[in-house]
C-alpha cells in the first residue's frame, strides 16, 4: 500500500528546495538541482521577492515492481511572488518517484516526446477564402482563454501529451485568428475535429514557420525583443538551437520591467517568466521567436 506521509513529506522538502533549503537532497539528479537555482537566480536577477511557495501532489497511478514502488503524479507548484506587486506564478509537472523500503530513492521528470513533421516545416500557402483584410485580432479573449485552460482540458479538442502548440492554437483561435487551407494537413492553420487539423495547429515548428506566412488578414510579425510583444502575443522556442522549434508560449501579462509572463501547455504553466532560464528543458543555445499578431486593417489589437 502506498504510504501517504511519505507523499506529504516529500511535498514539504521539495517546497524547501525553491526556499533555497536543503540543494543537495539525495533524490533528485544534479541537473534537476540546477535547474532548481536557476530558477531562485532568475528571481534574484529579476529583483523579485518569492514570498512563499504551495505545492499539491495529485497520484496518477503506482505499482510494485522488484521490491520498488513507482509513483507516476502531477505536482502542481503555486508561486507567490513580490515585484512591486503581488502575484502568483504556477506550474504543473509530470514526475515518477521510485520508493524503497519507505525511502525515495529518485524522482525524475516524465519526458515527452515531440510529434516530428520533418519535410512540413512550411505550411503550404494555399487559402481558398482569400486575404480577408477586414479579419481583427482579438487579443484579450486569446489571453482570456488562455487563462481559463492554463491547467485545464476543453474537451472540445484533443489532449496531446506534447500539447503545447494545440493549445496555443485553441487561445489564437479564441482571439478569432482564422483558420484556413482546410482539408490539406500541410496547408494553412485549421482544425477540424480530433482526427483532422493542420500540422501547424498541433506542432510548435510548423507554426513557426505559418504566423509570419499566414495570408488571412491576420498574422504574425516578427519582432526583435521580448518587450515589443503585447497580451496575446506568441513566443517560439528552440531549446537545443539546432533550428527546429520545440515550444511555444502565448503572453498573458507583464512584469514590472516590461518583460513579458506566458502560459503553456505539456508543462503547464501560468505566468512564467518568458525566457525558460529557469526549465529543465533550458540550455545555453535556446533561441527564441517573437511574433507580434497583427489584424487585417495594419493596426494593432
Amino acid at each position: 500500500m502506498l504510504n501517504r506521509d511519505i507523499l506529504e513529506e516529500f511535498v514539504k522538502q521539495r517546497i524547501k528546495l525553491y526556499l533555497g533549503e536543503d540543494l543537495r537532497n539525495h533524490y533528485l539528479s544534479a541537473h534537476e538541482l540546477e535547474t532548481i537555482r536557476r530558477k531562485i537566480n532568475l528571481l534574484e536577477q529579476r529583483e523579485a521577492e518569492l514570498i512563499k511557495v504551495y505545492g499539491n501532489l495529485t497520484v496518477r497511478e503506482h505499482w510494485d515492481f522488484e521490491e520498488k514502488t513507482f509513483v507516476n503524479y502531477s505536482l502542481h507548484l503555486k508561486y507567490f511572488i513580490k515585484q512591486e506587486e503581488y502575484y502568483f506564478e504556477e506550474e504543473v509537472q509530470e514526475r515518477q518517484l521510485q520508493i524503497k523500503n519507505d525511502v525515495i530513492i529518485s524522482d525524475v521528470e516524465i519526458p515527452i516526446e515531440e510529434e516530428q513533421v520533418d519535410l512540413l516545416e512550411r505550411p503550404i500557402v494555399f487559402y481558398p477564402n482569400g486575404n480577408d483584410t477586414r479579419a481583427i485580432y482579438n487579443r484579450m479573449e486569446a489571453v482570456k482563454y488562455a487563462e481559463i485552460w492554463w491547467d485545464g482540458h476543453n474537451k472540445k479538442y484533443p489532449l496531446y501529451a506534447n500539447d503545447c502548440t494545440n493549445f496555443i492554437s485553441q487561445c489564437l483561435y479564441a482571439g478569432e485568428f482564422p483558420m484556413a487551407g482546410y482539408p490539406n494537413m500541410s496547408a494553412g492553420w485549421w482544425y477540424k475535429n480530433f482526427n483532422s487539423s493542420s500540422y501547424s495547429w498541433r506542432v510548435a515548428n510548423t507554426l513557426r514557420w505559418y504566423l509570419p506566412g499566414a495570408q488571412t488578414g491576420i498574422r504574425g510579425i516578427e519582432v526583435n525583443d521580448q518587450k515589443e510583444l503585447s497580451l496575446g502575443d506568441i513566443i517560439l522556442y528552440d531549446f537545443e538551437g539546432d533550428g527546429r522549434w520545440n515550444h511555444c508560449t502565448m503572453v498573458v501579462s507583464k512584469d514590472k520591467d516590461g518583460e513579458p509572463l506566458v502560459n503553456a501547455h505539456t508543462q503547464n504553466s501560468r505566468k512564467r517568466y518568458w525566457s525558460y532560464y529557469d526549465s529543465s528543458a533550458f540550455t545555453e543555445n535556446m533561441k527564441y521567436k517573437f511574433f507580434h499578431i497583427t489584424d487585417g486593417l495594419g493596426k494593432d489589437g
